[in-house]
Order: C-alpha cells, then sequence, then structure tokens
C-alpha cells in the first residue's frame, strides 16, 4: 500500500506524538475502527498474567489467547458504529510494538505506561472510523476501481493475509478494511483539503513555528565537539562581541552582516571554502539547538540578536522573513500542508466523537495482552517452521 506511511502519520497525529518508523500492511500492526456504547459481551479472560515463561495455546485463537476475546466482540463504539476486537486490538498491538521498538530498548518498561498505549490505540482507532465516517457524509467512498485494487492487492499477497488471519486474528472483513486504507485517505484528503495560496502558506509555516536566520558562527569546539582551549574560547567571544559592536553601528547593518559572515563564520562550508547555507536557514522547532532556536524564533525580520552562547559556540543571528521561498521549498511545504490540514480536521472530529470504551477493554492489562500475543507468534512461528524448511528444501 504505496501510501500507508502517510496515512499511518495522519491516523498516529491525535494519539502518539512520535516519529514514526517505516511501516506498511506486511510490517508488525495496523487498522483500526470505533463506536459509541459497546453492545457484544467478551469472550472470556485470558489465562494467568504475563510472564517470560508464556505457554501459548494454539489450540485457542490469538485473540482469545491474549486478551479473552473473539474477533467480533465489540470494544469500542464512535459515534453508534461498533467495532470490531479483531481491529481494536491490532492497533493496541502496533501501539505496543512502537513502544518497544523505539523506547525498550533503553530499559523502559511497557508496564508503567499503559494507559497511555490504550489511549493511543483508542486515538488510532477513532481517527480511522471517523475518516470513513466522513467520507461516507461526503460522498466520497472508495470508488469501484478503488475497491478492485485493494481486493488485487490482499489477494495477492497470500503471505500478508496468513500473517494477519493467524498472527493477529483478523478476519477477512477487516482485512479487507485495512486494504481500502489508502482509499479513504486519497479521497478525504481531495474531498476536504485544497492547495494553499501563498497568504495560506506562510500561515502554515509560522502556525508550525518555522523561521528563518541568518548566523555567524565562531566555534568554541573542534569537529569532534571538544572544547577549545579556555584562551581560544576566550578570544572567540571577544571578536564576536567585536563584531556585535560594529553590526549595531554599521549603516548597511545587513551588508556588513553578509560581509562578516561570509568571512569569519565557522559554520560549515564546501571544498571551495562556500558557507552552504549563505541565504540563511529555514529552521523547524527542534531541528536547532535551543538557545539557537528561542532566539531565531523572537527575532523579526531585519532584527539582530545579541551574542548567543551555545554547545557550538558564539552566534550572531539576523532574522529574515519566510518569504520568498525557494521553488524546493515550496513544492515541500505545499506537499505538508494538505496532508497536516486533514490531520487537523480528524483531530477536530475526534474531538467532537463519542467514543466508548468496554469494561473489557478497559480493564484490559496492556503488557500482559503484548506478551501473550508475542507468545503465541513465536510458537506459532516454530510450528510452522518445518513445514517452511520442506517448502525451501
Amino acid at each position: 500500500m504505496k501510501n500507508w506511511k502517510r496515512l499511518m502519520a495522519l491516523l498516529l497525529s491525535g494519539a502518539m506524538a512520535l516519529p514514526l518508523f517505516a511501516c506498511n500492511t506486511t510490517a508488525k500492526p495496523t487498522a483500526g475502527d470505533p463506536s459509541d456504547a459497546p453492545s457484544a459481551a467478551v469472550s472470556g479472560k485470558p489465562a494467568a498474567s504475563a510472564s517470560p515463561e508464556i505457554v501459548a495455546d494454539l489450540s485457542q485463537p490469538v485473540l482469545e489467547f491474549s486478551a479473552g476475546v473473539s474477533p467480533a466482540d465489540t470494544l469500542l463504539t464512535i459515534n453508534g458504529e461498533e467495532v470490531p476486537a479483531d481491529l481494536t486490538l491490532y492497533w493496541l498491538s502496533y501501539t505496543c510494538y512502537y513502544f518497544m521498538s523505539q523506547y525498550g530498548v533503553y530499559g523502559m518498561s511497557m508496564a508503567d505506561y499503559q494507559d497511555q498505549l490504550l489511549d493511543d490505540a483508542v486515538s488510532i482507532c477513532a481517527s480511522e472510523v471517523l475518516l470513513r465516517q466522513r467520507a461516507a457524509q461526503l460522498g466520497c467512498l472508495p470508488t469501484d476501481a478503488q475497491a478492485e485494487q485493494a481486493r488485487a492487492e490482499m489477494e495477492g499477497d497470500p503471505d500478508t493475509l496468513a500473517l494477519f488471519r493467524e498472527s493477529y486474528g483478523l478476519t477477512d472483513q477487516s482485512i479487507e478494511y485495512l486494504f481500502l486504507a489508502d482509499a479513504y485517505y486519497e479521497n478525504m484528503l481531495a474531498a476536504v483539503t485544497h492547495e494553499p495560496s501563498e497568504e495560506e502558506l506562510m500561515d502554515y509555516l509560522s502556525g508550525k513555528g518555522m523561521y528563518r536566520v541568518k548566523h555567524i558562527l565562531l566555534k568554541t569546539v573542534d569537529d569532534n565537539r571538544q572544547p577549545l582551549p579556555d584562551d581560544v574560547v576566550a578570544q572567540k567571544k571577544a571578536q564576536a562581541e567585536d563584531f556585535l559592536s560594529q553590526l549595531q553601528k554599521a549603516e548597511d547593518m545587513p551588508a556588513l552582516f553578509d560581509r562578516l559572515m561570509n568571512e569569519h563564520s565557522e559554520d560549515g562550508r564546501d571544498d571551495k571554502g562556500a558557507l552552504y547555507a549563505p541565504d540563511g536557514y529555514l529552521a523547524t522547532p527542534g531541528q536547532m539547538v535551543p538557545e539557537f532556536e528561542e532566539v531565531g524564533q523572537a527575532l523579526k525580520p531585519g532584527e539582530l540578536s545579541g551574542v548567543v552562547e551555545t554547545d557550538y559556540g558564539y552566534h550572531i543571528l539576523l532574522g529574515l522573513s519566510l518569504a520568498p521561498l525557494t521553488d524546493e521549498e515550496k513544492a515541500q511545504y505545499q506537499q505538508e500542508y494538505r496532508p497536516d490540514a486533514l490531520r487537523d480536521q480528524a483531530a477536530q472530529w475526534q474531538e467532537e466523537a463519542e467514543i466508548t470504551r468496554s469494561d473489557a477493554l478497559s480493564k484490559l492489562n496492556v503488557a500482559d495482552f503484548y506478551a501473550r500475543m508475542n507468545a503465541y507468534q513465536r510458537a506459532l512461528e516454530e510450528k510452522n517452521a518445518p513445514a517452511e524448511s520442506d517448502a525451501v528444501g
């Protein structure tokens, strides 16, 4: 599914404010769907609590073993629409996998973040279901051609079908639901967003906290980020203060700034000695070190900073206007504008939605569920391994 990563960005935007790892429908988790007041009763309770020695019972379906539910049980409703348990738990497995892949390596425990992980999964489900509900209201459901393409992709990938059915307990109906995700996303993107005007694009960038600055840098560390001798650092500070004094007194401050920057700045240069960014940096929040960013965001176009000290050295910044954008910048941010607009719409829909969790979902031990699902999947892989080896031989 070529647009899966963009779809995931939309769905996760209201849930996990985290970068996404590359994924597609064959990656660990995916999918979702919710409603208003849960109706179907859950099938039962999973046995025992999670432990490193969980013994998987492959005679049970995976969702019954890991969460005590069947795929058709309702764990969530959104605006009166019931969401089957298989989709809800698939999104939960995604949030768990994401957490462990990003933070488990640092020793962070899933048990300490269970509530957040469940909230994230519910938010993803809600975003997906609400997107489809709005598509129905606006008359932009998948076309016959899009539906046929989704079915062809699904039927043409038997390994993924087997993974979804056996390892995640998804029904064929829910699998098709996942494969239609791109169609819904593209149709809604066309229906509720538009290409931004120049003014809208500038407002968009400002709203993202973006800023453009030039700077003169006198480094106090070497190329390995090791501190320079104290006397050298003192000389750099005095030089920065001298440059600032010259700039403050200059009749043509921007021209002098450019001359000092090109002659003395120790920012990155190419093999010919030219600065990499002589026209300044168009920076997003978090791109620069905090001291630099705080000053850069506060500067008005044409405004000069004082001497700003960071871990890299002493900077003098000159505020610039966001406009005009280069052709490359304009193309990049026009491409980002519409998905972000749809994300904002999805966040608003979710705020207005009636979302109800079943008692079974609210009481679910997330770490236990994920440990049991992993144990089941490992046992399934071991069971299928001989057959796979025979097939290869």
